[in-house]
């Protein structure tokens, strides 16, 4: 579709309408008697079980994996009207988990539907409000569902433009599917397609387009960071005014090409992983020297994940320099001095993308760097709820970790395979724990109404300890990391000292 066409198709009814011929309040009149009855509403203030039990689920699953996860809002998502949320997909499931947590409002999404068919997953694609597609590459296993490819593509046209009438936040990864790369890519011009007919076809005036970007700092690492980057927010019917008012193509070429630069813009990008790794590094180590010393070009009371965030734009091109036949001497000593800290932050048992433990360990040596460790006397008082949690959820975290890599099938799917089925794999190992232990009062004569009670509810209480199991783990990594680095030669130590300090003058000197 490109805007020299100037029409468009209305739904499934074969009306076409000009773009601009009718805006506002009279073409919502216009067009309200000729597209398709509406369907059934979905109202994500109406409170669901079901709902409320995915979302508690997803919190348990991304605080069970990742050390900590942090919504950078570089933008704002609208309060009320409809929002087009586009996202990146490196990382499968947690990219949709992240994606809800950086919305402050429920989200709506564009999902294929051979990820939920039927059964559980069908219910929970219908209790989120889940908009099902389908994908060339499922092609094969829909035609032996049985399934009409184009009828299912022309209902989730329309249930996303009911969706936007209804003023919801309907959330689309336009890369069409997790795409385990370095960057962002070409992106389908589907979405852009549906969202450019819902604005022409009457059912709303306008959609305001948020992007949103998942960064890992270790995607497939336990204990590492992870951040949802909320970019600026702009009017896509602004936008084709705009485009059209200069001459330009407005169509859905052009809006698929706009998606992309708000994707990148949110996002951590680089045309190899080689670089990739550099990139991060760069990140990690330039924002724990900014929590030590603030730098003039990032001088901010930011948090140390928020700051990583604001860097990576700074980052991304003088890596590029570095390994270009142009490098510059300034690129050159930068890298050498980030090369030096993210070995020793690795030989100190930290991760070398991970601006959290870089800062730990310039909090080793004496800096006051922005660590965040959990107090002494906090982490003793947790030990022994914490022990509970690893007795009763080491084994099973264990199975579950180890059934991920053996039925993942790519690299991309490992920890979405932790998360679900291992998440119904832990339900299973608490209702076996319930079974043992009442089986246990019931033979040694102990069991009685009120122990039965008193037990099932103890076992309710089982994912509480499981959270403090994971914080304890996390708090005495963090602790045991600046503890080692203390207990380097005072050379050594003395070292790390030149060298951060030579990174923060060579960054803020700049090139």
């Amino acid at each position: 579709m490109s805007e020299s066409d100037r029409k468009v198709s209305v739904g499934t009814t074969g009306i076409l309408a000009a773009p601009g011929s009718l805006s506002g309040p009279l073409a919502c009149a216009f067009f309200a008697s000729m597209v398709p009855a509406p369907f059934p509403s979905f109202d994500p203030e109406h409170f669901s079980v079901l709902r409320a039990f995915l979302r508690w689920s997803a919190r348990r699953a991304l605080r069970w994996f990742y050390r900590e996860t942090v919504v950078v809002p570089l933008g704002v998502v609208p309060a009320s009207g409809p929002v087009l949320f586009v996202g990146n997909h490196p990382n499968d499931l947690p990219d949709v988990l992240l994606g809800l947590q950086a919305c402050p409002r429920h989200v709506r999404y564009l999902a294929t539907i051979a990820a939920g068919a039927g059964g559980a997953a069908g219910k929970g694609y219908v209790a989120m409000g889940v908009i099902p597609v389908t994908r060339v590459r499922d092609a094969r296993k829909m035609r032996a569902m049985g399934v009409d490819m184009a009828a299912v593509n022309a209902e989730a046209g329309r249930r996303m433009a009911q969706a936007f009438a209804q003023g919801h936040v309907v959330g689309v990864f336009p890369q069409g599917g997790v795409h385990d790369n370095p960057q962002i890519g070409r992106l389908r011009t589907g979405v852009a397609m549906m969202a450019l007919e819902a604005i022409d076809n009457g059912s709303v005036y306008d959609i305001t387009v948020v992007p949103f970007g998942i960064q890992y700092e270790a995607p497939r690492t336990g204990g590492s960071d992870a951040m949802a980057v909320v970019g600026r927010g702009w009017s896509l019917r602004g936008w084709r005014a705009e485009r059209l008012a200069q001459g330009l193509e407005a169509g859905v070429s052009a809006l698929t090409d706009q998606l992309r630069t708000s994707l990148v813009a949110v996002t951590r990008n680089a045309p190899d992983w080689e670089s990739r790794t550099e990139c991060d590094e760069l990140v990690a180590a330039v924002a724990a020297v900014a929590a030590v010393h603030p730098l003039a070009t990032t001088a901010s009371p930011a948090p140390l994940l928020e700051r990583a965030a604001h860097l990576v734009p700074l980052a991304e091109p003088l890596v590029v320099n570095r390994r270009s036949d142009a490098a510059t001497p300034h690129a050159g000593r930068v890298h050498t001095f980030v090369s030096e800290l993210s070995h020793l932050v690795h030989e100190a048992g930290g991760l070398r993308t991970s601006a959290r433990d870089h800062a730990r360990m310039l909090q080793g040596v004496g800096l006051a760097a922005e660590a965040r460790l959990t107090p002494l006397w906090a982490l003793l008082l947790m030990t022994p709820a914490a022990l509970i949690g690893w007795l009763t959820h080491g084994p099973i975290f264990w199975v579950v970790w180890r059934l991920a890599h053996r039925f993942a099938k790519a690299r991309s799917d490992v920890v979405a395979r932790a998360f679900v089925p291992g998440l119904q794999v832990v339900a299973a190992w608490y209702l076996l724990l319930a079974v043992v232990a009442i089986s246990a009062l019931v033979l040694t004569g102990e069991a009685t109404w009120l122990s039965v009670v008193v037990l099932l509810l103890l076992v309710t209480q089982l994912p509480r300890t499981a959270d403090v199991a994971v914080a304890w783990r996390d708090g005495w990594r963090g602790r045991a990391l600046v503890w080692r680095v203390q207990r380097w030669p005072a050379a050594r130590r003395a070292e790390i000292v030149r060298v951060a300090e030579a990174l923060r003058s060579e960054w803020r000197a700049g090139p």
